[in-house]
């Protein structure tokens, strides 16, 4: 699995000190990992695959495609509402609301307005 994880890391184009931060691990617990000093714990095998997309089977045995496909467009909606419904974060919970609430002329001046907020950065 160590030799998986490196090609994965290398596949993504990230060092590992990217990928350490990304699934919220040391870069020397990476390095452990990758070198096989230090077996992989399910929890960091859960947040590889659910960040990067990556099929568990492919990590833990070798077999199958190393990403699994993207969620739709509503399995991801469904994934962030419910992530938002558990926080505590009441301007994104009224932010949505106040945009589900506007007409169809609002919501595209709205759409444009953050596609070229995006454009932006």
């Amino acid at each position: 699995m160590n030799e998986r994880l490196k090609l994965l890391r290398k596949a993504l184009k990230l060092n590992q000190l990217e990928f350490a931060e990304k699934i919220q691990i040391g870069r020397s617990t990476l390095a452990g990992y990758e070198n096989g000093l230090t077996n992989i714990t399910d929890r960091s095998i859960r947040d590889i695959c659910r960040v990067f997309y990556v099929n568990e089977d492919w990590l833990r045995t070798g077999e199958g495609n190393m990403f699994r496909a993207r969620n739709t467009t509503n399995e991801e909606l469904a994934l962030q509402v419910g992530k938002l419904l558990k926080t505590d974060d009441e301007f994104t919970k009224n932010l949505f609301l106040e945009y589900l609430k506007l007409p169809p002329e609002m919501k595209t001046l709205f759409e444009d307005f953050v596609h070229n907020l995006a454009k932006s950065k």
